[in-house]
């Protein structure tokens, strides 16, 4: 079976997040961001969305969700108080149409912060 041209691809959002609690899988933030999504937004919002965490690495992560609902996203990830039995604060850094985009918001953050 071919893949889909990129015409008909589904276009997606990344939303690079900073996360603030203990140390969590990857696993444990995608409960975290499908449970507020799904609970702001009932099944049916949760369909549309398309939530999934797609990478992680220290206190950052890159969620990934469908063009059109970055807002409602974004809005799901500021009502997380808790992820994996921890308090927990999900801050939305830079949202980006690539993965290469939003990784680029964690390399200025460092820089930034190791110049200050």
């Amino acid at each position: 079976m071919r893949p889909l041209p990129p015409t008909l691809r589904e276009n997606r959002r990344y939303i690079l997040v900073r996360i603030e609690a203990g140390e969590l899988t990857q696993k444990e933030m995608y409960r975290a961001a499908a449970d507020s999504v799904r609970d702001l937004f009932g099944d049916v919002g949760a369909s549309k969305i398309h939530p999934a965490v797609i990478w992680s690495e220290g206190e950052y992560a890159i969620v990934r969700c469908s063009r059109g609902h970055e807002l409602e996203m974004t809005a799901a990830l500021a009502c997380i108080t808790k992820a994996g039995g921890n308090p927990a604060v999900f801050r939305t850094v830079k949202t980006s149409g690539t993965v290469l985009g939003a990784k680029k918001g964690v390399s200025l953050k460092k820089r930034y912060l190791h110049e200050d």
